[in-house]
């Protein structure tokens, strides 16, 4: 493995610097997070019935791609989705297969449990628990049924767009922490290591920063708990009522953003947002960009010379 990705010790007074540095790209890379995750839970929408299986099959690759906007917006001064797509593409396919065999190994365990839980639990009672978890449904509150207004219903929709948005981003963190970790996902899906080995060093970095990490925490300031707390309330009542949902959408932009921040010290030593002055302006050329049109005049121009 290359010393670049390397694990390495970061100081705790730059630990207590990530979510300050994290709070800048975020406001930098809301946006374009917020299109990829949105564009992703209204397409789920159409397709109910699949929508669970779909959306653990595809939240890790929405972590990765949100860590790549992210990694565009404190490196380049313009994003380019050319540029996300050519950066994400192969890992978010290689960390698809991960998911795919994590979802193959849930359910085939899960599958066991059950044939075992209804060999050896009677019928009757089976069916005595299902008919009272069906009445409790029935006699659910109205308040988390569709209200019958238009405004009302307009509200309901965008509040259940956004409803599953955090469930994706917290469903992905839940599977790559643990069959890969965090920063093993990311290792395996930017820089192509395999799974074994991205695994290792995504692991061994928390080891290596575990005393500085508990010396930041202890020596955060009050702000940081109340922060900390708001947040915790606040994903909360996020799973608990609908209306509350849209402010997961901030908890779950926030959060590859942090991830970034920890994964740029820990293995590449950039224990800073890169300064506008020093973004790269450099964009993928396009087929109507200038220096694309350029090339094809002078590719012309040779071809018609006569010889």
């Amino acid at each position: 493995m290359s010393n670049t990705f390397k694990p390495r010790s970061v100081p705790s007074d730059v630990i207590t610097r990530w979510p300050a540095m994290a709070l800048s790209l975020w406001k930098r890379s809301f946006r374009q997070q917020a299109i990829v995750l949105l564009a992703t839970a209204l397409t789920l929408k159409f397709f109910p019935a699949w929508s669970t299986l779909v959306a653990f099959l595809v939240a890790p690759s929405l972590f990765v791609i949100a860590f790549a906007t992210v990694q565009i917006a404190d490196e380049k001064k313009v994003f380019s989705w050319w540029d996300l797509a050519a950066m994400v593409l192969p890992g978010a396919l290689r960390l698809g297969r991960v998911s795919l065999q994590f979802a193959a190994a849930f359910a085939a365990l899960a599958g066991t449990l059950a044939y075992l839980a209804s060999s050896l639990v009677r019928h009757s009672a089976v069916e005595a628990q299902q008919a009272a978890f069906a009445d409790a449904m029935r006699s659910a509150p109205a308040a988390i049924a569709a209200p019958d207004s238009l405004p009302g219903e307009f509200l309901y929709f965008c509040a259940t767009w956004t409803q599953g948005v955090m469930a994706m981003m917290f469903i992905g963190m839940f599977i790559v922490a643990i069959y890969q970790g965090v920063f093993g996902a990311i290792l395996h899906a930017q820089e192509g290591m395999g799974t074994r080995e991205s695994r290792r060093y995504g692991w061994q970095a928390w080891q290596v920063n575990a005393k500085s990490i508990e010396q930041a925490l202890h020596e955060a300031p009050p702000a940081f708990w109340l922060r900390l707390v708001l947040a915790a309330a606040t994903i909360a009542c996020a799973f608990q009522t609908v209306y509350f949902s849209p402010a997961g959408l901030l908890l779950a932009t926030y959060v590859p953003c942090l991830a970034y921040v920890a994964y740029r010290s820990i293995f590449h030593g950039r224990h800073e947002n890169v300064p506008a002055a020093q973004r790269s302006s450099v964009t993928a050329p396009g087929i109507l960009s200038p220096v694309a049109i350029s090339q094809a005049r002078c590719v012309s121009c040779f071809v018609a010379k006569p010889k």
